[in-house]
């Protein structure tokens, strides 16, 4: 080996250290202190809107008076979607029967491509009885989502599937008035869900 590459390699060695040492030192943070709680302003954040619930329109504004518990994703997802509408779901359980009825899970596709009506309806009431699925046309989902800070991308692929889609893994909250939507991170636990409903309800 010659001086300049065991110079290099000494360096590479000091940096991966440094790093390891900043991320284990870093404080934890819990799902609850990484969300945000978010005012809804006309045109700039949150607000209504209207999907498709196979043939029949379904408005956010038909929800009011109901926690909306809101995830963007799609049905051939492979591991966040399942993995997040499970928690979520396991979150529903917990409730109280009483505390349920006040409460509207909704899975949006980012896929209408794939995710016809019944399709999606059946997979949103795999994860929980309560939840519908809805979508729209790609203009219709994706004003939906930059209303709500959400990104989601068509990536091309070889596969069986075609093509996967990039999408953002948040949960989102609104409020019964409509009026502040509480932003959970990718990383929320189940009772994350339950304690972010409760102090809503």
């Amino acid at each position: 080996m010659n001086k300049f590459a065991l110079i290099i390699g000494l360096l590479a060695f000091a940096l991966g250290l440094g790093a390891a040492q900043y991320f284990i030192s870093r404080p934890s943070m819990s799902a609850d202190e990484g969300s945000t709680v978010v005012p809804v302003v006309a045109g700039k954040f949150g607000g209504d809107f209207t999907l498709m619930q196979g043939n029949k329109p379904v408005s956010l504004n038909d929800f009011k008076g109901k926690v909306v518990v809101m995830y963007f994703g799609y049905a051939s997802c492979p591991d966040i979607c399942p993995t997040t509408l499970s928690i979520i779901a396991s979150g529903l359980k917990e409730l109280t029967p009483d505390e349920l009825a006040q409460v509207q899970p909704i899975f949006i596709s980012v896929d209408p491509e794939r995710d016809s009506g019944d399709k999606l309806m059946a997979y949103a009431t795999h994860f929980h009885p309560s939840f519908i699925g809805i979508t729209g046309s790609p203009q219709q989902v994706q004003q939906a989502a930059k209303q709500y800070g959400a990104y989601f991308a068509k990536v091309p692929g070889t596969s069986a599937m075609g093509y996967t889609v990039d999408h953002t893994s948040q949960t989102y909250l609104v409020s019964k008035d409509g009026q502040y939507v509480k932003i959970l991170p990718h990383n929320i636990t189940k009772q994350d869900v339950v304690d972010s409903i409760r102090d809503a309800l």
